[in-house]
């Protein structure tokens, strides 16, 4: 009862944190910045060094030079507040995606953690830890984004259903007498995951846009109020299947890293700058890699964190009023990037010109594009079909041509059932270019 009054607390706070003033936010990120910053110093090894070589105290933490992944899982001892090893988290989190019984938490002297594990799609794979507290702050805002008819919603019975690689404990803290959860196993053969959705019948459905895309072929029947799209970005044909199939489609972003990017009534994706400050780092085309740092989370503080996705900006105000930034397009990971010859120098290409070529193929289901040599593109097509590989071909060559790229080799092939639990990359870098 107490975990239920106290999500319920959370959501009615994030009513009030939804600005319509862009001055009133970044006062409000102020504030916050300035009660979690000196609090994190004290509490975070990794964190206070930091500080310390670069010579900064905690109220310039805007100047402290970004980490990454790489570097937050090599110093992850020291740098969440628990006192938990990454051997442990590990050994936890490993244990439950073998045995699918992710109930475990890890015992601390601050209380019981969460644990778990990215799926590691940018090459390196991320554990995040979250506290009760955290928990159930965060089922609040993901009830008062996503529950469908806010607030009304709350006096119907809710169906949530949700399809993921491991199961969502984080989800589970909104649970109640009239909100239903049942896990989807991804893991399982489509066709079992395919008829118990139907029999579920949701009102609310939560997965991978790819495994949604994979349950209505294998003849899936349901009409959720929402339909919420997470782990990959979101395509417009990804959008326009799945709205024809179930219902209206919205989008969240998050990663191991937070909630990073909830979506408006109007259905555009606005960063969670109520609890998440953002710094851009301009990368070019109008592509920037965020900065963030996370003003509310300390069990594993998230302090100048250089995320890998790219995203393209909205310049334009959203009809709905709100201050938060909306982004235009997640368009993939950074290391997602090809790297071909164009008169004799690198010319980078962003994943969104591979996809869009593709994306003009009739008939083409799904593919993946990987550069697999100096100026060779390996093409993987369902269905790989000789007028499919053609047109294929026919399409990204002329997108390459027109970015200026020279010589390209394609090569082409069927593509290859993906992994159980794996999370889909359509364009990826197999091989790198050798450092400048």
């Amino acid at each position: 009862m107490f975990e239920r009054l106290a999500v319920l607390g959370s959501a009615l706070r994030e009513s009030r944190s939804m600005f319509r003033e862009r001055a009133a936010l970044e006062r409000h990120q102020t504030r916050l910045a300035g009660q979690q910053l000196p609090w994190v110093v004290a509490h975070s090894a990794y964190t206070a060094e930091r500080f310390r070589q670069a010579g900064l105290a905690a109220a310039e933490w805007r100047a402290l030079p970004s980490i990454g992944k790489r570097e937050m899982m090599a110093n992850f001892g020291a740098l969440n507040t628990v006192g938990l090893s990454l051997d442990q988290v590990l050994r936890v989190a490993r244990r439950a995606e073998d045995s699918r019984d992710f109930s475990p938490m890890l015992p601390t002297p601050s209380g019981e953690i969460t644990v778990g594990l990215s799926s590691g799609t940018s090459g390196s794979q991320g554990a995040f830890l979250v506290s009760r507290a955290e928990r159930l702050a965060w089922a609040g805002v993901m009830l008062r984004q996503l529950l469908p008819g806010w607030p009304a919603g709350l006096l119907r019975p809710q169906r949530v259903a949700f399809v993921l690689r491991a199961e969502g404990q984080l989800y589970r803290s909104v649970s109640s007498a009239r909100i239903h959860f049942q896990f989807l196993d991804l893991l399982r053969p489509v066709d079992e995951l395919a008829a118990e959705l139907s029999r579920a019948d949701p009102t609310l459905l939560i997965g991978p846009p790819s495994v949604l895309r994979a349950l209505l072929r294998a003849g899936a029947r349901a009409r959720p109020q929402r339909v919420v799209s997470v782990a990959e970005v979101l395509e417009d044909d990804d959008r326009a299947a799945l709205e024809s199939g179930f219902g209206p489609v919205a989008e969240v972003y998050q990663a191991t890293e937070g909630l990073l990017a909830l979506p408006c009534p109007h259905g555009h994706l606005h960063l969670n700058e109520a609890h998440v400050h953002f710094d851009f780092e301009p990368l070019g085309g109008g592509y920037v890699r965020p900065v963030l740092t996370d003003l509310r989370r300390r069990a594993q503080p998230m302090i100048r964190h250089r995320l890998d996705d790219l995203l393209v900006l909205a310049q334009e105000p959203c009809p709905c009023g709100l201050a938060a930034r909306r982004i235009e397009r997640i368009a993939g990971r950074q290391d997602d990037a090809l790297s071909l010859p164009a008169a004799g120098k690198r010319l980078t290409v962003w994943p969104d010109f591979v996809r869009a070529a593709l994306g003009r193929v009739p008939f083409l289901r799904e593919y993946r594009a990987e550069q697999v040599g100096e100026r060779h593109l390996s093409l993987q097509l369902d269905p790989d079909l000789p007028a499919v590989r053609e047109a294929a071909g026919r399409e990204v060559q002329a997108a390459l041509n027109r970015l200026g790229a020279e010589a390209v080799v394609l090569s082409f092939g069927p593509l290859p059932a993906a992994p159980p639990g794996a999370k889909r990359r359509r364009v990826a870098q197999r091989w790198k270019p050798p450092a400048d």
